[in-house]
C-alpha cells in the first residue's frame, strides 16, 4: 500500500507518494503567498492553501494511496465557521504585531480588531484546517495543540483563552498523531482524485514530522533542518521517538531559506541562480556580513525588534556576494544560537534536512561554521518522509520504530574543511560583534 503525504510549509505545499519501503514515488510543490501588509506583519489567506493542496495531490498517480496524513508549520491558526468558512487571515508564527510571541497572543490580537471573529467557531492549526477540508471534521493533535500556547497540563486552558478573548470550545477535540482523523469526503474526492472514504490521519506539526524523517534520534542524531526558518534538535530518546513525545528543538531561526528567496528576488536573479553564482565568491564575500533577522528573532529569546542588515557594501559588490553573505550569516547564526547545545549533547551524526540541503555550498559553508560533517539523507524533504511515516504506522502493520530503522537512508556526509573552518573562525567573531552593537 502507498501512502500520500502532505506538507504545508510557511512558504510552500507540497505533497508525496510514498511506497512501503519509504521511497518516494512522486512528490509535487507549489509556492503559496505570505502577506506583509505591514512591515511586521506576516500573514496569509489560507484558501490558497487549500487551493495547493488540490494543485499538489491531484497532479499524482493516487491509484494505490490507502491512507494520507498531512503535517504543516506550527504556532499559527485559522479562524473557521461550523461549515469550515474562513472568517479572517491567518497570522503566521513570525507575525511581529501582537504584544507576544504565542499563537494565543496573535488570536487575542486578531479578534479584539476584526469583528468577523464573533462569526468564527473554531481555530485550527493549519494541517487540521487542510484536513477538515479533506474530512469535514474538526480535531487536532496534542503537540500540535501544546505549539499554541493554549495548553495548560495537557488540555485547553479556559484562562487563557478568555485572556484571548475566545471561550475555550472554539479550540477542537484534542487527539493523537496517530488517531484516524477522518475520511475523504465526496467533495474532497471530486476535488483531489482521492478516492472517497480513503482513511485520513490525525498528523502532526512540522517539526515532529521533520525529526521523524530525518531519524533525529538523540544522543545519537541531531537534525539541523534548513527552510524558510532553521531549526537544530531531536527526539529525546528512542523511546520518545517511538512515542510521538518529547521533540526537542534546542535552536530555531526565522529566517535561513526565507533570507536566500529574498535576496534572490531582490536581485531579480531567483535564489538557484544566486546560489549558483555564489559558488565563485571567496569564503567571507569579500567583507560582506549579513544578520539574517529579517522578520524579529526568536533564536535566543523573543525579540521582535530584530532586525536584518547587510555590512561591507560597496561598489565593487555584487548580488553573487550577497547571497554567499546569506549563506554564511544564516550559518554564522545557527552556530550562535546551537552551538552550546550541540557540543553539550555532542552527536555523532548531524542530519540535514529541507530545501537548504541541497545546496552543496550551502551544506560546506555549515559544516565549516560548525565544525561537524552534514550527512545528507536519500531525501531531504524530510517533513514528507516522517508525515508518510504517520500515515503508514497508524494504517498498517508497522510501527514508528520499525519506519525510523527502514526509511531513513544516508546518502552522502558532508565533511566539515578544517581549513575552511579556520577561515570562519575570525569571520564568526566579527559577526558576533555585529550582533551585539545591533541589539
Amino acid at each position: 500500500m502507498h501512502v500520500l503525504a502532505i506538507d504545508q510549509g510557511s512558504s510552500g505545499a507540497k505533497a508525496a507518494v510514498v511506497d512501503g519501503e519509504g521511497h518516494i514515488v512522486a512528490m509535487t510543490s507549489r509556492r503559496t503567498p505570505v502577506d506583509h501588509p505591514e512591515t511586521t506583519a506576516a500573514q496569509a489567506d489560507p484558501e490558497t492553501w487549500w487551493a495547493a493542496l488540490v494543485s499538489c495531490v491531484s497532479r499524482l498517480p493516487l491509484d494505490d494511496v490507502g491512507a494520507v496524513a498531512i503535517s504543516g508549520f506550527m504556532h499559527t491558526v485559522v479562524p473557521v465557521t461550523d461549515e469550515g468558512k474562513v472568517t479572517g487571515p491567518a497570522l503566521l508564527w513570525p507575525d511581529q504585531r501582537p504584544a507576544g510571541p504565542t499563537t494565543a497572543d496573535r488570536v487575542a490580537w486578531w479578534a479584539g480588531r476584526d469583528p468577523l471573529a464573533l462569526l468564527t467557531r473554531w481555530y485550527l492549526p493549519v494541517k487540521d484546517f487542510l484536513r477538515m477540508r479533506l474530512t469535514g471534521a474538526f480535531a487536532t493533535d496534542r503537540y500540535e495543540a501544546g505549539g499554541t500556547g493554549f495548553v495548560r497540563d495537557g488540555v485547553w486552558s479556559p484562562a487563557i483563552a478568555c485572556q484571548a478573548g475566545i471561550s475555550v470550545a472554539k479550540l477542537p477535540p484534542i487527539g493523537e498523531p496517530l488517531d484516524l482523523g477522518g475520511t475523504v469526503t465526496k467533495e474532497a474526492a471530486t476535488a483531489t482524485g482521492l478516492r472517497a472514504g480513503t482513511p485520513v490521519v490525525m498528523g502532526t506539526g512540522d517539526w515532529m514530522a521533520t525529526l521523524l524523517g530525518a531519524g533525529a534520534v538523540l544522543p545519537r542524531k541531531a537534525c539541523v533542518y534548513l527552510g524558510t526558518a532553521g531549526a537544530v534538535g531531536g527526539f529525546a530518546s528512542a523511546e520518545s521517538a517511538a512515542t510521538l513525545t518529547n521533540p526537542l528543538c534546542f535552536a530555531a531561526a526565522t529566517s535561513t531559506g526565507s533570507a536566500l528567496d529574498w535576496i534572490g528576488g531582490l536581485t531579480g536573479r531567483g535564489a538557484p541562480e544566486t546560489v549558483a553564482a555564489a559558488e565563485h565568491v571567496p569564503p567571507g564575500a569579500r567583507g560582506v556580513f549579513f544578520l539574517p533577522h529579517l522578520m524579529g528573532e526568536r533564536g535566543l529569546g523573543h525579540d521582535p525588534s530584530a532586525r536584518g542588515s547587510v555590512h561591507g557594501l560597496t561598489l565593487a559588490h555584487g548580488a553573487p556576494d550577497l547571497a554567499r553573505a546569506v549563506m554564511e550569516g544564516t550559518a554564522f547564526w545557527l552556530r550562535t544560537i546551537a552551538g552550546a547545545a550541540l557540543d553539550q549533547r555532542d552527536p555523532s551524526e548531524l542530519v540535514a534536512v529541507g530545501g537548504g540541503a541541497r545546496s552543496g555550498l550551502w551544506l560546506r559553508i555549515l559544516a565549516a561554521v560548525l565544525k561537524r560533517d552534514l550527512t545528507v539523507p536519500q531525501t531531504t524533504e524530510a517533513g514528507l518522509l516522517g508525515t508518510a511515516m504517520i500515515a503508514s504506522a497508524a494504517t498498517g502493520p508497522r510501527t514508528i520504530e520499525d519506519l525510523l530503522d527502514r526509511w531513513t537512508r544516508v546518502a552522502r556526509t558532508v565533511p566539515a574543511d578544517p581549513n575552511l573552518a579556520n577561515v570562519y573562525d575570525p569571520l564568526f567573531e566579527e559577526f558576533r560583534h555585529l550582533e551585539e552593537r545591533h541589539r
